[in-house]
C-alpha cells in the first residue's frame, strides 16, 4: 500500500523532531539561555552522561518506524477532520494510562532491568528525553499503537492525529527532562494541580519512584504515587530560585505521602 507524502512528511517529522528539540534545548542551556535559569538541582552531570544518552538514543526514532508500519499494513487510514481530532484525543487519553501503567509496571523488581538504563541519569538533561533502551522502546510504542490498531477495526483512526500527539509529546518531553523549570511561579495555582512540569517529573529520576504521570496527575493521585513535598519543591525552584542540593532533599510537609515506593533500593546515595 502507498503512503501519502503528507504521511510521509508526519512520520519524518516524527522521527527527528526528538532529537532536535532535545539538541535545542541542550544548547540553550549551555549559552545560559534566561529560558533555563531556574534550576532544579544544583548538581553536575555524570560524567559522560551525555554520551551515554546519545548512544541510548539511536533506536529512539522507532516510534515512527512502527506507526508507518501499521500505516502500510492499512491501519490508521481516516482521512476526515473528525478522525483525525478524534485520533488525536484517543491517543492522548490512552498514551496517559498506557504511559502510567507501563512506568509503574517497570519499577516492579522482577522488570525494572527495561527501564533501569532511563534512570541511570539522576540529574536529567533534555537527552534524557530520548534515552531508553530498545526493549522499553518497543514495550511502550507497541502497546500504545497496538492498543489504537484494535481500536481502528472498530474506527478509521487518523496516522495524521496519531502523528500530531507524537510532536505535542516529543516537544513537551524534551523540556520535561531537563534540569531547569520553564513554568510559571504561580503555574501550580490552576494548570498546575491537573498537569505535571519538569520538576514534578526530575523529582521522579532523583528518587527513583513516585510521580510516575506523563502529562497530568490525575492517576498518580488517584493511586497515591505522587510526592507530598513536590508543590512546596516547585514553589521554592521557581519563587525563590533556590535549587535543590542533593538527590535525598525533601521539604517537610503535614501530610506525607504514603509508603508506596517499589524500587527504594535504587535511589541513589545522596
Amino acid at each position: 500500500m502507498n503512503i501519502s507524502v503528507l504521511a510521509l512528511s508526519a512520520l519524518a517529522l516524527v522521527a527527528v523532531l526528538g532529537h532536535v528539540m532535545a539538541s535545542l534545548w541542550y544548547l540553550l542551556s549551555q549559552f545560559q539561555s534566561r529560558l533555563c535559569q531556574r534550576k532544579i538541582y544544583d548538581l553536575p552531570f555524570r560524567k559522560d552522561q551525555i554520551k551515554r544518552e546519545l548512544r541510548n538514543s539511536i533506536h529512539a526514532p522507532m516510534h515512527a518506524v512502527i506507526l508507518g508500519t501499521f500505516y502500510l499494513l492499512g491501519f490508521f487510514h481516516g482521512d476526515d477532520v473528525v478522525s483525525f481530532f478524534a485520533s488525536f484525543a484517543a491517543t492522548l487519553l490512552w498514551a496517559e494510562i498506557w504511559h502510567y501503567a507501563s512506568h509503574r509496571a517497570f519499577h516492579l523488581r522482577p522488570l525494572h532491568w527495561i527501564h533501569v538504563e532511563h534512570h541511570r541519569s539522576h540529574i536529567n538533561s533534555p537527552f534524557t528525553a530520548i534515552s531508553f533502551s530498545f526493549t522499553e522502546k518497543l514495550v511502550f510504542d507497541l502497546g500504545l499503537l497496538g492498543a489504537l490498531g484494535i481500536v481502528d477495526f472498530a474506527y478509521s483512526l487518523n496516522v495524521l492525529g496519531i502523528s500530531a500527539w507524537y510532536i505535542m509529546y516529543l516537544m513537551i518531553n524534551s523540556f520535561s527532562h531537563a534540569n531547569f523549570e520553564l513554568k510559571s511561579a504561580r503555574y501550580n495555582d490552576l494548570l498546575g494541580k491537573f498537569l505535571t512540569t519538569t520538576t514534578y517529573h526530575s523529582l521522579h529520576h532523583s528518587r527513583h519512584t513516585g510521580n510516575y504521570g506523563l502529562g497530568t496527575r490525575f492517576l498518580d493521585k488517584l493511586f497515591n504515587t505522587e510526592w507530598s513535598d513536590y508543590e512546596a519543591l516547585y514553589q521554592r525552584v521557581c519563587s525563590d530560585e533556590r535549587p535543590l542540593t542533593s538527590l535525598r532533599e525533601r521539604v517537610e510537609v503535614p501530610i506525607l505521602m504514603p509508603h508506596t515506593v517499589e524500587c527504594s533500593q535504587f535511589i541513589p546515595p545522596a
